[in-house]
Parts: structure tokens; sequence; C-alpha cells
């Protein structure tokens, strides 16, 4: 239930967070555990072991794994304060909770699952989805694990190194259970496309089970992970472990017959469809991520006196190149958890096979994570030798963020084939005439992202009249362009529908459309949208929005809902040698 404010307007906590804040809460106060404390002297090993018992623990404590799986909020609020909290947890509650668990709640019957799912209920199991190989990467689509039927259920092969699974998190052993791609071959050997199937990969001793071969890959710097390659030699699974989502049948005689014909086009985006509510969850977290950073950061920048001439010390957020920054950063983080917000409400009620929800998690992906890295670096670098360091937390957030954004596919792919959907979907739309804007009006600055939107997709019509690979790869910058115009003018919407309760929201709306205008200005000119005079209008503008979001910072950072306790960042206390002599105490048992 949300909180009010004591005028009945949503409280700017309330706008930030998605979901019930007591669950949220929760998890802080789980996650905090000292019990599975990171120390310098674990290896890195030992952290790998330490995440598996984390993740056991936080199973334990908040319940059913399948409930959470299937409760978006809830597997939203998980991974966005694993991210903040317990960094070492995002490799693996993506497979377990999401991708495994996920996709047996909702891609088979419950008779089918429920050998699999008790298991991972509690966590004795762990999950895993297996999809990506060497040679086709993240284009799953061309895959060439292989699922042959033998009269009584499924054989799993690997029919060339390339066909080898790379890379995902199973090399610790511990019982797993995992969901697996492949092209399921027929009785008449034919190729019936990608398919999910569920097996037992490590057995209750954490063995690899019979037809399974695990390697182990070599440490990675970014995140504790324990990447593996895996093979399959006449991997056997039964019938019932075929995630078909009740849109085909298979017979006796191993012959496939689908429910109709919408089931056929339906299913290569159903065996995905857990993928799409990864990418949104990966993406909440790096907002999270993002957010947090931002938080630490701004918050020591406010503390911390930079000595510049024996009688000036300003304060760090003052100096001009940090202030720009943060404050800009922190303008398109507030926009993309506004927007992002909006997108997992939808989420939650929509059919995971269609194509506008995957569309708009893929668009959704390509305006979040890269700009969470960037702020996310930003914050490091600002922080200068404070931010190299794990206890400060922000180093371990750009680990973070490199994961999620190599885990599920690559943004700018995602971005451009969402591009070019938009683009279809908009050509009958024409951009309105060149006609001068004035940015100083909040009316005209959306009408500015508007026709940006439109004009980059009636730009690209020109190479979507062919599917030759000349225009496939001519279209990927403007199909890429409309999908961040298009999110950003679908996020400035968002940030006006809000703005007239809280000036937080219209400070940070401010920038974050000047900001894209100014970033722009050169596109603007030259189609006649802009000239030099409102160029150093929006240059004016912006200057004053900054200068009014940082008025409204402390609300801002307040309204994160961060505990300082909780997060135990020493640049966070008033005292900073006292807290790192404190840190560093605790931490070698001095």
């Amino acid at each position: 239930m949300l909180t009010h404010g004591s005028d009945g307007r949503t409280s700017l906590a309330d706008i930030f967070r998605h979901g019930d804040r007591q669950f949220h809460q929760q998890l802080q106060k789980v996650l905090i555990n000292p019990d599975f404390a990171v120390t310098e002297k674990q290896s890195q090993e030992q952290r790998r072991k330490n995440a598996y018992d984390q993740l056991r623990n936080l199973v334990a404590e908040i319940g059913s794994t399948r409930d959470v799986a299937t409760d978006l909020p809830e597997l939203f609020a998980v991974f966005d304060w694993s991210a903040i909290l317990a960094t070492d947890l995002i490799p693996l509650i993506s497979g377990h909770y999401n991708l495994a668990s996920g996709s047996l709640a909702t891609l088979t019957d419950s008779d089918s699952a429920a050998p699999y799912l008790q298991d991972l209920d509690d966590a004795s199991s762990i999950g895993v989805m297996l999809l990506t190989e060497y040679g086709c990467g993240s284009n799953i689509g061309f895959m060439q694990t292989t699922a042959t039927w033998d009269g009584a259920g499924f054989v799993l092969d690997t029919p060339s190194p390339r066909a080898r699974k790379f890379m995902p998190s199973v090399g610790i052993p511990v019982a797993r259970v995992c969901v697996i791609g492949a092209r399921f071959i027929d009785a008449a050997g034919i190729d019936q496309g990608v398919h999910l199937f569920t097996a037992r990969l490590r057995d209750a001793n954490g063995d690899p089970c019979p037809g399974v071969t695990i390697t182990q890959l070599d440490h990675q710097p970014l995140v504790i992970m324990d990447n593996s390659v895996i093979g399959f030699d006449k991997l056997r699974v039964d019938r019932t472990a075929w995630l078909s989502n009740d849109l085909a049948t298979i017979d006796d005689e191993g012959v496939l017959t689908w429910r109709d014909e919408s089931s056929r086009k339906r299913s290569f985006a159903s065996a995905i469809s857990q993928l799409t509510v990864g990418r949104l969850a990966l993406s909440s977290c790096l907002n999270a991520s993002a957010r947090a950073s931002l938080y630490i950061a701004l918050r020591y920048a406010a503390k911390r006196l930079v000595p510049l001439t024996p009688v000036d010390s300003p304060f760090m957020v003052e100096i001009p190149h940090v202030r720009d920054t943060l404050l800009t950063d922190l303008a398109g983080t507030i926009a993309r958890t506004v927007y992002g917000n909006e997108i997992k409400t939808r989420l939650a009620s929509s059919d995971l096979t269609d194509r506008d929800t995957v569309v708009s998690v893929m668009l959704a992906k390509h305006f979040i994570q890269p700009h969470a890295l960037e702020t996310v670096t930003h914050c490091r670098i600002k922080m200068g030798a404070q931010g190299m360091f794990s206890a400060n937390r922000v180093a371990d957030y750009l680990g973070v963020c490199h994961a999620a954004i190599t885990g599920e596919g690559d943004c700018h792919v995602l971005g451009s084939v969402a591009g070019r959907v938009l683009a279809r979907q908009l050509a009958g739309t024409p951009p309105p005439a060149p006609t001068l804007h004035d940015p100083a009006d909040a009316g005209d600055r959306a009408r500015l992202l508007d026709a940006r939107t439109l004009t980059i997709a009636q730009e690209a019509q020109r190479h979507l009249a062919t599917s030759a690979l000349a225009d496939r790869l001519a279209i990927i910058p403007e199909a890429i362009g409309l999908s961040e115009a298009y999110c950003t003018a679908e996020a400035l919407r968002l940030l006006d529908e809000r703005a007239d309760d809280h000036v937080e929201i219209a400070a940070a709306r401010d920038i974050f459309a000047l900001q894209y205008l100014d970033r722009h200005a050169a596109w603007y000119l030259t189609r006649g949208l802009l000239d030099i005079a409102a160029v150093a209008t929006i240059e004016q503008q912006l200057r004053r929005a900054v200068d009014n979001l940082a008025d409204n910072l402390p609300a801002v950072l307040e309204a994160f809902d961060f505990d300082d306790e909780i997060l135990g960042a020493p640049v966070l206390s008033d005292d900073l040698p006292a807290a790192w002599d404190s840190r560093i105490k605790d931490t070698r048992g001095l």
C-alpha cells in the first residue's frame, strides 16, 4: 500500500520505490546479515561459496522461491537490494528466481514442474538457465544444441564445440536444476526450432549428472561468478521436462502438433518470456545501483572540503565539473526510475509473448542500463581515491553493471531491434513541418522531443524497403537513435504528470529535457527546429535547472530511502578517518 504526504499526494519516496515498502525493508535487514559479509581475507572461491550460502539464507528468510519469482514487484525488489547490498548475489538470483523458477512456474503444468520447483523453492537446488553458446552468443534463435526425440523423451547433445553453453554460473559443486534451450528434432528428423527443457545439471552431491560436462572458466575481475562451459553428450530428460506453455503437444510417436498457427508464431517468444522479465529486473537493479552511487557520491561531495587556495576550501559538490556531472546524472536517473517503474507496473499484467510487451522491455533496457553504467562510472571517478574501495560500494556497483549488461543481450542490439519495430509502427505518422521552437517553454521542449522521434522514424523508412544486408546495417544508428528519442519523450511525459506535485521532479525534468536538447543541438539546427539563439537559451536554461536541482538535492536524496548505517560506506560518515579506522579494525579483527 502506498503512503502519502499529509496533503494526500503520493510521496516522493513512493514515486521512486516500486512495490511494498515493508518488503523492501525486510530485504535490507536480510541482506546485511554479518554472517555473509565479504572480507578482504576471502579468496574468490570462498566468495563464490559465500554467495550460495547467502542465497539459501535469503530464500529461507523471504519464503517460497516460486512465490517471489511470480510476484514481479517482489522479484524486482530482490534484484534491487541485492545489487545495492550484496553484489555477489546478482549472478545467482537471476538464474535461480527468474530464469529457472519463473520458467517452471509459468511455462508448464504444476505436476510436471513440481519435482523441480520443490527443490528450487527452498534452495536445496539452485536454478539456472542455459541458453547462450560460443557460436550464437545471445542471438539464441541460432543455437545449435539439440534435443532429439527417442521414443520416450528427449536426448540432449552438443553437436560441435561452438555449441557448448557459454557461460552460465554453475562451477560451484552444488545441486542444480537447469532450464536448457535446445533445438527440438522430432521423430522425422525435422528441426522444430528452439524449445526449453528442464534437467538436473548437478546431483545432490554437486557432481555433474550423466551426460553433462562442466568446465569452470578463468577468474573474472569485475564480479564474482563461477562461469562455466557446459556440454551435453546424450543427456536424457523426460517428456514432462518439455516446457511447452501449452502451445503444442508431442504424441507417443514424437510428432509435434501446434495448437494453432498463432501458437507456432508465439513459441519462440514463449521460450524466452522469462528473459523479458529478466531484462527489466536487471535494468531495475542497475538503476538502483545508480541511485545508490549518486546518494553516496553526492553525500560525500557535500562534506568533502577541497583546498583550492590558502583561504578558499569549497565543498566538492560546489566544484562545477562535479556538480554539473552528478546532478545531470541524477536527473537522468530520476527520469529512468519513473519510466522503469511504469514499465514494471505494465509488465505485471501483460502477456509476456506479446510483441509490444517484448519491445517495451527491449527499449527500457537500452534506455536504462547504459545510463546507469555511465552514472556509476562518473560517481566512482568523482569520488577519487575513495571511489576505489569496496567499502564505499560504488566500485562494486561497476561490476554489477557490467555483469548485467553482458548477461542477457547487448543493449545496443536490443535498442536497434526495438528501433526497427518502432520505425515500422510510426511509418504512417509524418513529422511536423519544420518550425522554430522556444526551449524555454516546457511545451515546446516536449514537442521538440516528439519531432525528433517522428523525424528519425521517417528518415529510417528508406532502409526498411528491403532486407538487404547493407540496409540492415545502415539503419542501425537510426534505429538506436529512435529508441532513445522515443523513450526520452515518454519519460518526459511521465515526469510532467508528477511535476506539479513535486518541485524536485520538476527540477529533474527540466535538466533531463534540456540536456537531451543540448546534446542533439546540431541535429535540431540542421532540421530547422532550433536556431543559434535557441541553442544559447538551452545552455542558459540548463544552468538554471542545475541550480534548481541543487537547491532541492537534500529532499531528493532523502526520498531515495537509503540508510547510512545499512550502506556502511565510510564516506558517509562525518568523521572519515574514524570511520576508516573502525572499518579496518572490524575487517581485520584488531
